[in-house]
C-alpha cells in the first residue's frame, strides 16, 4: 500500500512555523511559561486558523528585536515594543468570547474539593501570571432580597449562565489567592461538591477571615470560564455575596454549621482579644456578632463604641459614624459622659474622613459641650476650622501643600472649594460646570480632593490593567482604581454614592438611583468601571526631591490607549471636576498636588459661562486628538479649532508639524549658541526664515480668529535674540506679534491703570495661554527696564507675567526662577492666589 506524500510546505506555512518557534522561545525564556501552555499558542499559529494573531505576534517580536539591537548599539529610542503578554491575553479572551454560545447551558461537572484546591495552589505558585483583568459580558448586580431567591446547589449550575432568581449556598475551604484586584477562593456546598470562586474588588480580609466551613450566599451566581480558562463562579458585584449571618429564618436550617451559642458579652470579649492582637478585621466580626447576639443597654453601647473604633482603623468611615452614634447614652452622669465624649469623637473623626465637615462640626460641638478641655476634640476642631475656611474662601497654603506631598504621603488633607462653579446641563455636552460668578484670569476656579486615587508604587495591584472585550482595547487606568472606588463606595454615605453614580459612562448600570437590598446599597461594578474610564485623571508622581523649576507642576491628562503599556502609573477620580467638559480652546488649566486638582482661569470667565478644559493637548494633530477622544470619551470635538484644522489638507498639516519641530530645535540652539559670535548670525537668519515659513502655513482665512500656538517657541527665541542685540523695536514687535498669534492684544507702549489692562483678548478671537508668554514678558521687562520713562510699565509687565505664570502653574512654586529672568530674586508679589 502506497503512503500519501505530504503536501509541500508553502511560504505561508514556513512563516507560521518560524513565528511559532520564536514565540515559543520568548514565552519560555522571557515569560517563564510552562511547556504545555507554550505549545497551545504555537499550535494555534501553525494551524493557519489564527493568522491575524500570528501577524500581531510577528510584528511585536520584530519590534522587540529591533529595540534590543538599538539598546546594545547605544542608540537612543523613545519607541516601545508591543506588549506581547497583552496580545496573548487579548487573543485568549477573544477566543473564549467567540465560543460562549457553544458552551452556554452545558451542565457543570461535579468536582471534588482536592482538585479545586490543587488548582488554586497552581494559581498561587504562578509568579508569571499576566497582570490583566478582563471585562467581558456585562451583567447587572442582583437587586432582589435574599429571602426572595431559591437556594440551589453547585450541581444545578450550567455553563455561561446567570442563574437569575437563584442563590447558591456554599462554605469556604482552603487558602485564599490574591491576584491584583481578583481574589480566588475554593468553596463547597452541603453535598461536598466543590468549585472555585473568582471575586473582584473584594477586601481580601473579608475572604481570608471567613472561618473555614463558614457559609455564605452567592446571589444569582454566574458560572463561566475564569482568567485561567478553567470553570469558575465569577462575582463582579460585591453585594452579590452575602454572609449567612444575614440569612432569613426560612433558610437557617441550611446554614446549621454556623457557630452559635455565644452570648453578646462573650462575643465582646472575643472582639477585645482580637483587638489587643491588632487583628482588627476579626475584632470587627466578633463585635458585630455580639450585636447580632442581642446585647442591650450599656453592653450594646460599649460594643457599638468598640466597633466604631475598629471601623475607623479599617477606614469603614460611614459604618464608624453610625456605630459611634448608636453608642451614645445621652446620660448626664459622669461615667456615661466620658464614654459619650469618646463616641462623639469617633463620630466626628469618621465624618471628617467622609469630608462631611459640617456634620463633623456638629459632633465636635456636642463633644466640647460635655468636656470643653478634651484634647483630642480640640485638636480635631483646629484641623476642622482650617478645612471650613478652605471650603468657604479658598484659604489654602498651596506652597506648603506642594512641599508636604511626597511618595510616602501623596494624599493631601484639604476641603473642596467648589462654590464658584455650578453644575447644570450644557448644550450638546450633557452636564457641565458653569461659572457661578465672574472669574478673572489666573484666579482659582476650584480645588478638589479626589474621591479615590491610586499610585503605581503603593501596591502590586496598581499594575493590573483592565481589558475590555466589548471594544477589544485596554483601558488606560489601573484596575486598582476600579477596586478602590468600588470598595470606598461600599463604605460611603448615600450622598457620596449618588455623586459618583451620577457621573456619565458608556454603561448606564443602575444610574444614580440608590437601590438597597439586604441592608446594603447595591453597586454595579461595571457601571463604576465605565464611570472611571470616562472621568478619571492621570496624575503625576510626586518627586523624590522637591520640584523647584519654573512650571514644575504643569501636568495634563495622560491619554488612555489601546496598549497595556500606555496605562498611567497614577490615577484619580474627582466627582466635581469630572463634570468639566472638553474644548481644544479651553478657558481653564489644571494642575495636581498629590490627589488634589486645581483649576485656574486662563482668561476672564463671565458669570454663567461654561468652564472648559482640554482633555488632550490642543497641540496634537487634529486626527490624533479626534481618535483619542472617540476611543476614550466616545465623542467628536466640534470646536472651532478642530473644524479649521479638519478643513486643511493633511499634507499641509504635516508640513506645518515638521516646520514646528524644526523651529523648536532651532529655538533651543539659539539659546545655546547665542553667545557664540561665529554661529550667531547664521542661526538667527535660519530662525527668521523658519518663522516666515511657519507663518505662511497659517495664512489661510480659516485661521482668522483662532490661536496659532505652534508659532510661540520660535517667536520667543527671536524676541530674546533681538533683546540681546538691543534691537528693541524688533523685539517689541515680535512679542506683540506672538501675543497676537495667541489671540491677545498686548500693549507695550504705555502703562495702564493696572497690569491686567496691558493684555486683553482680541475682539472675536479665541485665546490660548502658553508658558512661552511668561518668558516673552520677562524679555519685555528687561527691555523696558533700560528706559527710565518705562519703569512703571516694566513693573506692570512683571506683574502680568506672574499672573500668567500662576494661571498655568497653579501655585507660586518655581516663581523665583522667573524672578531671575526679571533680574529680581525677591519674593513674588501681585499674584492672585484665590
Amino acid at each position: 500500500m502506497s503512503s500519501k506524500t505530504p503536501a509541500p510546505e508553502t511560504e505561508q506555512d514556513a512563516e507560521r512555523r518560524k513565528v511559532a518557534f520564536h514565540l515559543s522561545g520568548y514565552m519560555h525564556k522571557g515569560l517563564g511559561r510552562r511547556g504545555s501552555e507554550v505549545e497551545v499558542y504555537a499550535e494555534r499559529i501553525r494551524s493557519g486558523d489564527h493568522d491575524d494573531f500570528m501577524a500581531e505576534i510577528s510584528t511585536a517580536l520584530e519590534e522587540q528585536s529591533r529595540l534590543i539591537a538599538a539598546d546594545l548599539s547605544g542608540e537612543s529610542t523613545d519607541a516601545q515594543s508591543l506588549d506581547i503578554p497583552a496580545i496573548l491575553f487579548m487573543h485568549d479572551l477573544n477566543l473564549r468570547a467567540s465560543s460562549i454560545l457553544a458552551r452556554q447551558g452545558q451542565q457543570r461537572a461535579a468536582t471534588v474539593p482536592k482538585d479545586v484546591l490543587a488548582r488554586l495552589d497552581r494559581e498561587a505558585a504562578d509568579v508569571h501570571r499576566y497582570p490583566f483583568v478582563a471585562i467581558s459580558e456585562l451583567y447587572p448586580p442582583c437587586v432582589a432580597p435574599l429571602d426572595s431567591l431559591e437556594v440551589i446547589r453547585l450541581s444545578e449550575l450550567t455553563a455561561e449562565t446567570h442563574h437569575y432568581g437563584k442563590a447558591l449556598l456554599v462554605a469556604r475551604i482552603g487558602t485564599v489567592v490574591q491576584n491584583g484586584i481578583e481574589t480566588l477562593v475554593a468553596v463547597q456546598d452541603v453535598n461536598g461538591d466543590a468549585e472555585a470562586v473568582e471575586l473582584y474588588h473584594g477586601d481580601v480580609n473579608l475572604t481570608k477571615n471567613l472561618p473555614l466551613e463558614t457559609f455564605f450566599f452567592i446571589k444569582e451566581p454566574y458560572f463561566t470560564l475564569g482568567a485561567s480558562g478553567l470553570p469558575i463562579i465569577r462575582i463582579d458585584h460585591l453585594t452579590d455575596l452575602v454572609h449567612a449571618d444575614s440569612r432569613p429564618e426560612a433558610l437557617s436550617v441550611s446554614a446549621s454549621k454556623q457557630e452559635v451559642g455565644r452570648t453578646a458579652s462573650e462575643w465582646k470579649e472575643v472582639g477585645n482579644d482580637f483587638f489587643t492582637k491588632q487583628e482588627y478585621f476579626r475584632a470587627g466580626q466578633a463585635y458585630q456578632s455580639a450585636l447580632d447576639a442581642g446585647g442591650e443597654g450599656k453592653l450594646r453601647q460599649d460594643i457599638s463604641r468598640n466597633l466604631a473604633q475598629v471601623d475607623l482603623i479599617l477606614e469603614r468611615h460611614e459604618q464608624a459614624r453610625l456605630n459611634a452614634i448608636n453608642a451614645l447614652s445621652n446620660d448626664s452622669h459622669s461615667a456615661p459622659v466620658a464614654l459619650d465624649v469618646k463616641a462623639y469623637f469617633r463620630a466626628a473623626s469618621a465624618s471628617y474622613q467622609l469630608r462631611d465637615f459640617r456634620q463633623c462640626q456638629e459632633y465636635l460641638t456636642k463633644l466640647l459641650s460635655l468636656s470643653d478641655k478634651d484634647e483630642d476634640g480640640s485638636r480635631l476642631l483646629e484641623k476642622l476650622r482650617a478645612r471650613l475656611k478652605e471650603g468657604e474662601d479658598a484659604n489654602y497654603n498651596l506652597n506648603q501643600l506642594v512641599k508636604r506631598v511626597s511618595r510616602l504621603q501623596p494624599l493631601v488633607d484639604i476641603a473642596n472649594f467648589t462654590k464658584r462653579t455650578i453644575a447644570r446641563t450644557s448644550k450638546h455636552r450633557g452636564r457641565g460646570l458653569f461659572a457661578a460668578e465672574h472669574i478673572r484670569l489666573g484666579e482659582l476656579i476650584l480645588c478638589e480632593k479626589a474621591f479615590s486615587a491610586t499610585f503605581g508604587w503603593k501596591s502590586d495591584s496598581n499594575s493590573t490593567k483592565t481589558y475590555d472585550v466589548r471594544r477589544k482595547t485596554f483601558h488606560g487606568l489601573p484596575a486598582a482604581l476600579w477596586m478602590s472606588t468600588v470598595q470606598k463606595l461600599q463604605q460611603s454615605s448615600p450622598q457620596r454614592i449618588a455623586e459618583v453614580t451620577s457621573l456619565s459612562g458608556r454603561y448606564p448600570g443602575l444610574g444614580s438611583k440608590l437601590v438597597t437590598a439586604d441592608g446594603v446599597h447595591v453597586l454595579d461594578a461595571f457601571q463604576i468601571h465605565d464611570i472611571i474610564a470616562a472621568n478619571a485623571f492621570a496624575i503625576p508622581t510626586p518627586a523624590k526631591k522637591q520640584k523647584t523649576e519654573a512650571f514644575g507642576l504643569i501636568e495634563t491628562v495622560v491619554p488612555l490607549g489601546t496598549k497595556a503599556s500606555t496605562t498611567p502609573d497614577n490615577c484619580a477620580l474627582f466627582t466635581h471636576a469630572s463634570l468639566i467638559n472638553h474644548s481644544c480652546l479651553p478657558n481653564a488649566s489644571r494642575v495636581f498636588i498629590g490627589d488634589a486638582i486645581l483649576l485656574r482661569a486662563t482668561i476672564d470667565i463671565p458669570k454663567g459661562d461654561e468652564i472648559l478644559q482640554a482633555y488632550v493637548s490642543p497641540t496634537l494633530d487634529v486626527k490624533a486628538r479626534q481618535d483619542r477622544m472617540n476611543l476614550i470619551w466616545n465623542f467628536t470635538c466640534s470646536c472651532a479649532l478642530c473644524k479649521a484644522e479638519t478643513r486643511e489638507p493633511e499634507d499641509l498639516r504635516q508640513r506645518r508639524a515638521a516646520v514646528v519641530e524644526e523651529a523648536d530645535r532651532l529655538a533651543h540652539d539659539i539659546n545655546t549658541h547665542l553667545v557664540d559670535a561665529s554661529q550667531r548670525d547664521g542661526i538667527i537668519r535660519r530662525a527668521e526664515r523658519l518663522h516666515a515659513r511657519l507663518k505662511a502655513t497659517f495664512a489661510s482665512e480659516i485661521w482668522d480668529g483662532l490661536p496659532r500656538a505652534g508659532m510661540s517657541r520660535v517667536q520667543t527665541a527671536l524676541a530674546g535674540v533681538y533683546s540681546f542685540r538691543k534691537e528693541y523695536t524688533r523685539c517689541r514687535g515680535m512679542i506683540v506679534e506672538a501675543f497676537d498669534c495667541l489671540g491677545w492684544v498686548l500693549k507695550l507702549d504705555k502703562a495702564g491703570t493696572t497690569a491686567r489692562e496691558l493684555m486683553v483678548p482680541k475682539v472675536g478671537c479665541a485665546t490660548c495661554l502658553v508658558e512661552e508668554m511668561v518668558w516673552m514678558l520677562a524679555t519685555a521687562y528687561r527691555m523696558l527696564s533700560e528706559s527710565k520713562k518705562d519703569r512703571v510699565l516694566a513693573e506692570q509687565v512683571r506683574e502680568l507675567a506672574r499672573t500668567v505664570y500662576i494661571a498655568l502653574n497653579g501655585v507660586e512654586m518655581g516663581i523665583d526662577k522667573i524672578d531671575v529672568e526679571f533680574g529680581d530674586s525677591a519674593k513674588s508679589g501681585g499674584i492672585p492666589i484665590r
